[in-house]
């Protein structure tokens, strides 16, 4: 038998519960390897030890005597002013992480808004508009349905910005 063999049967060997055959193989073992029969020793006095010890029995109200400190304990460190206080450097710090976001927030739409004052309208602009409007006025349904001929007929205008007309 090899070592790993002996020390997976030797607690098995110690209680007794070997069969003759097997006995015999780990006891020749034993007698031949100083390892194992160390390994062997060294479980014995572990067992023996464990018999040794004795057991703590907890009292009887012990169960109830922890809850109750439990609850003590619980109202004692419920959070209030002084636990507010602790985390004020915290609230300090999201404080500061807003204002940052906002200010540049606030920087980058003043950047890069569009600039409408110097936009241009024309008197041809306002004449456009004004024919558009009228356009818009004068087409129904059934205006709608006669041009549907040529083509789907939808109220947007080309992307050059005179109705499709070149």
């Amino acid at each position: 038998m090899e070592c790993k063999d002996i020390k997976g049967i030797l607690i098995q060997y110690s209680l007794g519960d070997l069969g003759q055959v097997e006995k015999v193989g780990v006891e020749k073992h034993l007698e031949e390897c100083n390892e194992c029969r160390l390994y062997l020793s060294q479980s014995n006095e572990l067992w023996n030890l464990l018999d040794t010890w004795e057991e703590v029995e907890p009292d009887d109200n012990f169960i109830s005597q922890f809850w109750d400190q439990a609850s003590i304990d619980e109202t004692k460190y419920k959070p209030g002013f002084l636990s507010q206080l602790r985390n004020f450097k915290l609230n300090w710090t999201l404080a500061g992480a807003m204002a940052s976001i906002f200010l540049v927030s606030i920087i980058t739409f003043a950047v890069f808004s569009p600039d409408t004052t110097n936009t241009l309208f024309t008197s041809a602009d306002e004449q456009d508009e004004l024919i558009l409007i009228e356009l818009d006025n004068a087409l129904s349904r059934e205006t709608a349905d006669v041009l549907s001929i040529y083509g789907p007929w939808d109220n947007t205008l080309d992307v050059n910005g005179n109705g499709g007309m070149n």
